[in-house]
């Protein structure tokens, strides 16, 4: 599969919140238990007004901790490391940043527990016995689980591109046409 190119999905500042949390689990012994937390504090943000409150200008800093005090202090589904959590994205003005961290810690989890997720991406559906055998070529591959999810994108023409990771392998046609096309203006121009 040529043409690896690096993408970030997680913003760096995400990333960084993502890891302290890792090391807190590992120090744990229990990724899930983060999982848990974060899924909860998720859904508060997502599911609430809560979270419209949070990003509301109409509230200075010191009463939006009040409201998120308030709220945990209601939930008790939500441990104080969470509200700690919780209570730190606010007074930083990220808690617009959670699904980023969340897809930051859960890449930290699948990798120290050997899977990695890949997404297929191809013009035309791909049935399940050629998924499997990609989810196993790659699996080898990689020397991990492959968690394998695909999508149909018609603008690829032909071929196939898989994201595992930050890598992004691009075997599509659009990208070979493209790169033919970068070759053929090249060589066209005069040296």
């Amino acid at each position: 599969m040529p043409n690896v190119a690096e993408a970030p999905r997680v913003p760096s500042t995400a990333r960084h919140y993502a890891k302290a949390i890792f090391e807190l689990a590992s120090g744990h012994g229990s990724y899930s238990d983060w999982s848990d937390r974060l899924r909860r504090l998720r859904a508060l943000l997502e599911g609430s007004e809560l979270g419209a409150a949070l990003r509301s200008p109409e509230f200075s800093a010191a009463q939006r901790q009040e409201l998120a005090q308030a709220v945990l202090a209601r939930d008790s589904g939500i441990d104080q490391e969470a509200g700690n959590l919780l209570r730190l994205l606010i007074q930083s003005r990220r808690t617009a940043m959670l699904p980023a961290i969340q897809a930051g810690y859960n890449d930290l989890v699948d990798r120290a527990e050997g899977r990695v997720k890949a997404r297929l991406s191809t013009a035309v559906e791909v049935g399940r016995e050629d998924l499997a055998r990609f989810s196993k070529d790659l699996s080898e591959r990689l020397g991990m689980a492959v968690d394998f999810e695909a999508e149909v994108d018609p603008s690829l023409l032909g071929g196939a591109v898989v994201r595992v990771g930050d890598r992004v392998f691009d075997a599509s046609l659009k990208a070979k046409l493209q790169q033919l096309r970068r070759e053929m203006l090249t060589e066209a121009q005069p040296s």
